[in-house]
């Protein structure tokens, strides 16, 4: 059976002039080299070198084969370059998501950039629900996943890290009377406010949160005439349709007549958390270990 060895064998052979020469080069007796060159010939049925002289003579077939193997020689080297890269996150495109109320920041960004650098990385960006996200990593159409707990899916089935937790605000329009001469706010204080962002049926994330809290506090949060779970939440509370519970992240892109209420008391901090499958390749998981160091580094 013909072998790669044997192939680099012959290559060295003739790169090098002789059985010697080559034998000596590649660490391995002459005679286990010879014995090795004959098996090559009599699997591919001809002969490579002409030995009726003292010194080593390629066969026309011989001459015709090294020009051809050598070339392919260096597209499998190729490939197994492109491979290990890939393996060890190296020129891999990585697919990532993240929730709606996941704001990708300066911060996020420039931790995927610097990810993308020291491993020559590519990261592809989309938009998913946690529940989503979970299902993509399970079934592989996503490496990683940033999603907003609590979430209607168990997350036992894939890895999940924490990587950072943020206080929650109500973001109100500045000229509301009600909310001008506040600086702090009970949720309790919100049962008569109109909502712009209600809980989706069947998934969790930042507005099945905020209903919760309402329901702790002993009412259901009622719904503006126009809703929505996306960041674009905060322009209906700047056109004046009502309000919504956020984390402090969403004060980077806060309209110009929209601000931030403290909550007192304020309710446990909204995490964020990284996902990813308990099948990756040692490329995913050494990128999820990074941006975890990452992000812990940004805390401190």
């Amino acid at each position: 059976m013909k072998t790669l060895k044997q192939f680099q064998y012959f290559i060295a052979i003739v790169e090098h002039g002789s059985f010697t020469a080559a034998s000596e080069q590649l660490f391995i007796a002459q005679s286990a080299l010879s014995r090795q060159i004959k098996m090559l010939e009599e699997e591919i049925g001809f002969c490579l070198f002409d030995r009726t002289d003292k010194k080593i003579q390629l066969t026309a077939a011989g001459q015709s084969f090294y020009q051809k193997l050598k070339m392919h020689l260096l597209n499998i080297e190729h490939s197994i370059d492109a491979a290990n890269s890939i393996a060890h996150g190296r020129g891999r495109c990585l697919q990532l998501a993240h929730s709606s109320s996941i704001v990708m920041d300066c911060i996020k960004i420039q931790s995927l950039h610097k990810l993308c650098e020291k491993y020559t990385l590519e990261v592809e960006i989309s938009t998913l629900s946690s529940e989503q996200q979970i299902e993509a990593v399970l079934n592989g159409r996503i490496d990683l996943g940033l999603i907003r707990p609590p979430t209607r899916r168990n997350l036992q089935d894939v890895h999940c890290a924490e990587l950072y937790a943020q206080p929650l605000y109500a973001a109100v329009h500045q000229d509301e009377p009600f909310f001008q001469q506040k600086d702090c706010i009970s949720i309790a204080e919100l049962s008569q406010q109109q909502f712009v962002s209600t809980p989706h049926a069947e998934r969790g994330g930042l507005s099945y949160l905020a209903a919760n809290l309402c329901i702790n506090h002993g009412f259901y949060p009622q719904k503006s005439s126009i809703r929505s779970r996306k960041a674009c939440q905060l322009d209906l509370v700047d056109a004046g349709l009502g309000i919504c519970i956020v984390p402090e992240e969403f004060r980077s892109q806060l309209p110009a007549a929209v601000k931030l209420i403290a909550l007192d008391p304020a309710p446990a901090p909204s995490k964020v958390c990284l996902i990813w499958s308990k099948t990756a390749d040692e490329a995913v998981h050494q990128a999820a270990a990074e941006l975890q160091k990452k992000f812990i580094c940004a805390d401190k």
